[in-house]
This record gives structure tokens, C-alpha cells and sequence, in this order.
């Protein structure tokens, strides 16, 4: 869906995901070790699909809302305690499917005419991802780098 909404609004294709964290890290950080140490023991899970919306937000233009989950606030406060700068990101567990501006009325018609097909989408890795500081175009999303992957037990 993603692919296909980005080839159709010339909107960047991207993998999904869910942002669990976002925050500034320092040379005191070491990405990696700050997302093993968070994830230690976490089991691959399921996220339970809340509803589909929109908002002008360029990083939040079309997404899937999905209900609060336990796990996802325990490697959140994890993260964000063992940062020696820590963020005030406060986490709303989302998988978006498009970012571009658009108008109004094209995100409304997009929610109405898109159906979910799943009730719980499942996850079974944790990725850590440099982005620019403010995210507000095609190229700010083209341009994320994947510093490490790590995937979860299995649940």
C-alpha cells in the first residue's frame, strides 16, 4: 500500500514502521547498545489497529493508528532513560503510509476508500534511523540511513 500510494501522489516509498523513539543522540550515545540494551528479552508482538486518520503533519499526512501497547512504552522510557540527552518525544504508535502535503479532501476520500485488511499488524525487529531534524519533504524521507537492525525474540 505504501509503494502503491507513492508512486501514485509522487510521495517517497519507505518501510514500515512504527517510530518508538525519536531524539538527538550525542558521542556519548552509542545507537546500538542503546537499542539492544532496550530490547533485551522483548518478544516479537502485534500491534492492535485502532483507525485509519489523517493530519497536516507532513510526517503524519495518511496513517494507521494502532491502540497502546505495553512493550512499545517499555523500549520507548527505556530509550529515552539511557540517552544522556533525553527527548521529550511523547510515543502515539502510528504507521504512517504516505508522506506528502496534500489537500483536505484527498486524505478524507484516501480513509474512506482505503480498507485494512488486518486488525494487528505484527513486529519482529527494531531498526535505529538517522533523519534530518525536521522531516518536511520527499527528499528529508529519501534520505534516512539505517544505522542497525536487530530483530526480536520469537514470541
Amino acid at each position: 500500500m505504501i509503494d502503491s500510494l507513492a508512486q501514485e501522489y509522487d510521495a517517497p516509498s519507505f518501510t514500515p514502521h512504527v517510530t518508538i523513539y525519536s531524539g538527538e543522540y550525542t558521542s556519548d550515545d552509542n545507537p546500538i547498545e542503546l537499542i539492544e540494551q532496550s530490547i533485551k528479552e522483548v518478544k516479537s508482538f502485534s500491534l492492535r489497529v485502532a483507525k485509519l486518520r489523517y493530519t497536516e503533519e507532513f510526517t503524519k499526512t495518511l496513517f494507521v493508528e494502532f491502540l497502546p501497547c505495553a512493550i512499545l512504552t517499555q523500549i520507548s522510557e527505556s530509550l529515552r532513560s539511557s540517552s544522556s540527552k533525553p527527548s521529550n518525544y511523547i510515543l502515539n504508535p502510528h504507521l504512517s503510509l504516505i508522506y506528502r502535503r496534500m489537500d483536505e479532501t484527498i486524505k478524507k476520500n484516501l480513509t474512506n476508500s482505503l480498507s485494512l485488511n488486518k486488525s494487528e499488524v505484527f513486529f519482529n525487529e527494531v531498526r535505529a534511523i538517522s533523519t534530518p531534524a525536521l522531516i518536511q519533504a520527499k527528499e528529508d524521507v529519501e534520505n534516512w540511513q539505517t544505522i542497525c537492525t536487530r530483530k526480536l525474540q520469537k514470541g
